[in-house]
């Protein structure tokens, strides 16, 4: 049994639907997730590496540790935090979580304007062109932000890749090929996560873990606002908008086959 596994993915891709899913459909989990970008000095919840390697080698079970940062060393300010996080995804397996490239950036949009005023009153033209400004990656538009995000993480060839839109739409399938790929093992039922509204308190529990009488999650923990289905990107996204998204995104759509 692997102490931990990895659950990477670009923001607003899916990445706590999967969390939520391997929770509380897979066995031996432990009940909570860790957050890889915690031990990152300036992180609001930071934890020392060494902190952070004794909650994962003391977890009752495999851990997951979620993570959207780049799997290369520039994305760390910390040297210590660089050269953690490169052992552990050494030495742990990890599934890439992926979504269509323009349903991501629609998702992120409407996510930013939430504690971004400006963003609020921008264009999404404006918005899928600006220059990102993550660690590792700055000078580039979101939409090739995504791009390179995606790509790094192939290049990886990380024991799983999962499409948001499976998860969606062939739940059953999609959890019986990630835990054999991952090495784990399903519950005899599979049970979809009850996406619903937040209750009070669901911030605190984005961190412990949500779980119902049996022992397993029952709510999502995905940060709100979910926004827009599987080609919901119809809605926001002109002409100029797909021909210039492709110049910036092109190779990991063709990659991940997406149109």
């Amino acid at each position: 049994m692997n102490r931990a596994v990895i659950v990477a993915s670009h923001r607003r891709s899916g990445t706590h639907l999967t969390l939520d899913s391997l929770r509380m459909n897979a066995l031996d989990l432990d009940p909570d997730f860790l957050t890889l970008e915690s031990i990152e000095p300036g992180h609001p919840e930071h934890i020392p590496a060494t902190e952070f390697e004794r909650r994962l080698m003391s977890g009752t079970g495999t851990v997951l540790v979620k993570t959207h940062a780049l799997p290369g060393r520039s994305a760390w300010a910390s040297e210590e935090a660089a050269a953690y996080a490169e052992q552990v995804l050494r030495r742990w397996p990890a599934v890439y979580v992926h979504r269509d490239g323009r349903d991501t950036l629609v998702s992120l949009y409407h996510f930013v304007a939430t504690f971004t005023p400006e963003v609020g009153t921008q264009a999404f033209s404006d918005f899928i062109r600006e220059q990102n400004t993550s660690r590792g990656a700055t000078g580039i538009s979101r939409a090739a932000y995504w791009q390179r995000h995606v790509i790094e993480w192939l290049d990886l060839q990380p024991a799983a890749t999962v499409p948001f839109e499976r998860l969606r739409g062939d739940f059953g399938g999609a959890m019986t090929d990630l835990a054999r790929q991952l090495g784990l093992r399903l519950r005899p039922t599979i049970s979809p996560v009850r996406i619903s509204d937040p209750v009070p308190g669901w911030r605190r529990r984005l961190r412990r873990g949500l779980r119902a009488i049996t022992g397993r999650a029952a709510r999502s923990t995905a940060i709100r606002p979910r926004s827009g289905g599987s080609g919901g990107w119809r809605a926001s996204f002109d002409e100029a908008d797909l021909a210039w998204f492709e110049t910036q995104a092109g190779e990991a759509m063709a990659r991940l086959g997406y149109d």
